[in-house]
């Protein structure tokens, strides 16, 4: 990565000195001094040989997403240079302010390449030296909420929603706003931006295409299990190729390394994503507990031949896999040779890297694609529980990112197996009780109560609760009857500064605008309903609420001859009464009436 490094640093090292001299020399030039003509003719071939840097530059991954900008960078300024250089042969003082006026908005275009150029160098640099991967989480996500403009975790997760609006017509569930933004941020980092989108969209059409294929894959534990290894397997294989390059002392050992790589993504990601897109598009019909048993490279290359999903997983390198498994390869200084029964391959390292890279790009495009459809199809948390303990993390780790990227500091987190006690210093507009529900990925699983200690501005609030309510909000559907009862009872459960998170008037106005809904209902449907609710009115302690339910299941089984008209008229004066949400509120939609 050194290349990235040293094409960042001369062409702005070069870039800024340049400027001045330029500008320094076409002022003098239009006062007339000779000197300064002369010196804007040197700057001008300096500027030449600049532009020469950045058009030889390699565009190969991982440096094309900063060669691209950086190309786009030297168009502004060749713009800039000839609206300078026609200033200067402008047939009046008008004419002249026009010019300069033009290259003025080249300029203020090339300081805002500049700065994303700058974005992309440092991202790169610390994602190929940091080997912590809580680092590397840090720095993703730090990215990530500046490059969206966004002061959170919510923020993000939003913005990052609306950005999969405009790529897929959908925008997910929670949550996927923050995956795809991360995403989002290597592919402009060290991918084809263009190209992981293009995949991205293309393989989210296949599976959606096909809602009882990844119905039946979701609800098969093999499959889910195979998901996860993959993931690891390839965080694994690349670790090891890391730390091989980081020790290196000759360039056929870091190709090892790279080959290690290769086969991780075929092996790994690429045969379970491979096996799924044959299934979604019809070219398979097995069982997968079937396909799964196929020999890797197969699958790989069915699904690249495959005219319905061409481009989807290309960087696959098939070849490469088999001839490391095979010891078929032939290690040189700036190229491996691969041999094989129908021809001998040839490929120099800087293509094995790019292909190792795209094969990235495609597995992430493709698995992001994968979760998004799993995800409106109800399967919100798919592959995902405990998985970054598989990746190195700590769940002492993940909630700190999680609480920092919520505007959260001074994380202190006192753990026992069944019971954390996490104390921070939070913002003073911090919602507090969505500060909880964006840790549940985070916790442990073992883990049954929370205790959260916010210092704020206001002063010093504790939230305190239970878990099993988040985890069983997490399998519910969004948008759905199931999950407004389910985020309700995990309210309901919890205790702000020892009352309830919701006051007593929200709960009865909500829970009233439930029961005139369920009343609508065929019987069966609205008795099965309003139970729900009572039982939610038990788990209140709201006696009343809970009388009011009571005879308004009776009024569906009897009707006129219920004696439930008070219920029913004390039901109508909750719903219509004016009841205002808590405070945090407002930072978070709440359930539909």
């Amino acid at each position: 990565m050194d290349a990235t490094e040293f094409l960042h640093a001369d062409v702005f090292g070069s870039l800024s000195e340049w400027m001045g001299i330029f500008f320094e020399a076409a002022t003098a030039t239009a006062e007339g001094n000779v000197q300064g003509a002369e010196d804007l003719e040197r700057a001008v071939s300096d500027y030449v040989k600049l532009r020469a840097i950045v058009d030889g530059a390699d565009e190969r991954r991982p440096l094309r997403a900063l060669v691209k900008l950086l190309r786009a960078l030297v168009g502004e300024l060749d713009a800039v240079v000839d609206a300078y250089l026609a200033a200067l042969l402008a047939a009046s003082p008008l004419q002249a302010q026009s010019l300069a006026s033009t290259a003025q908005q080249h300029l203020d275009r090339t300081a805002a390449l500049a700065d994303q150029a700058a974005v992309i160098a440092n991202t790169i640099s610390v994602m190929t030296k940091q080997r912590d991967i809580a680092q590397i989480q840090d720095c993703l996500l730090a990215r990530a909420l500046e490059a969206y403009q966004a002061t959170d975790l919510l923020a993000l997760d939003t913005a990052g929603r609306d950005a999969l609006m405009q790529l897929v017509s959908s925008r997910g569930v929670p949550g996927s706003g923050i995956l795809f933004a991360v995403h989002d941020l290597q592919a402009r980092t060290l991918f084809d931006p263009d190209q992981f989108h293009e995949v991205l969209h293309r393989a989210y059409v296949v599976f959606r295409s096909n809602p009882t294929v990844l119905r039946t894959l979701a609800a098969t534990p093999l499959f889910e299990e195979d998901f996860k290894r993959a993931i690891w397997e390839l965080f694994d294989g690349s670790m090891e190729a890391a730390h091989a390059m980081d020790n290196a002392v000759h360039s056929r050992q870091a190709g090892r390394a790279l080959l290690g790589m290769a086969a991780a993504l075929v092996e790994g990601p690429g045969q379970v994503i491979a096996t799924v897109l044959l299934l979604a598009c019809g070219r398979k019909s097995a069982a997968y507990e079937n396909l799964r048993h196929k020999n890797a490279t197969d699958l790989v290359n069915a699904a690249q031949k495959e005219p319905a999903l061409q481009g989807l997983i290309n960087g696959l390198d098939s070849d490469l896999r088999t001839g490391r498994a095979h010891a078929l390869v032939h290690y040189e200084e700036d190229f491996a040779v691969i041999e094989r029964k129908s021809r001998t391959r040839k490929v120099a390292w800087a293509d094995v890297l790019d292909g190792v890279f795209q094969g990235y790009e495609s597995v992430l495009a493709c698995q992001l694609a994968l979760l998004q459809a799993l995800g409106e199809l109800g399967f919100t948390s798919f592959g995902l529980d405990g998985l970054w303990r598989s990746l190195g993390l700590t769940a002492e780790q993940m909630t700190t990112a999680v609480l920092e990227a919520m505007n959260c500091h001074d994380v202190i987190i006192t753990a026992n197996d069944k019971q954390w006690q996490v104390e921070a210093q939070a913002g003073s507009e911090t919602p507090l009780p969505m500060l909880i529900a964006m840790l549940q990925l985070a916790l442990p699983g073992e883990l049954e109560e929370l205790v959260f200690t916010a210092h704020q501005d206001s002063g010093v609030h504790i939230l305190a609760g239970p878990i099993a309510p988040w985890r069983a909000l997490s399998e519910t559907t969004e948008d759905t009857d199931a999950h407004q009862l389910a985020f309700l009872r995990a309210q309901l459960h919890w205790r702000y500064d020892g009352a309830p998170w919701l006051p007593t008037s929200y709960v009865r106005r909500w829970m009233a605008g439930q029961a005139a809904n369920a009343l609508q209902a065929a019987p069966a449907t609205a008795v099965a309903r309003l139970r729900e609710l009572r039982e939610l009115a038990v788990l209140a302690t709201d006696d009343d609420l809970a009388w009011a339910l009571s005879g308004a299941i009776r009024h569906t089984r009897l009707g006129q001859n219920s004696d439930a008209a008070a219920e029913l008229t004390q039901l109508t004066t909750w719903g219509t009464a004016p009841a205002a949400g808590p405070t945090w509120w407002q930072n978070y939609k709440a359930p539909n009436r």
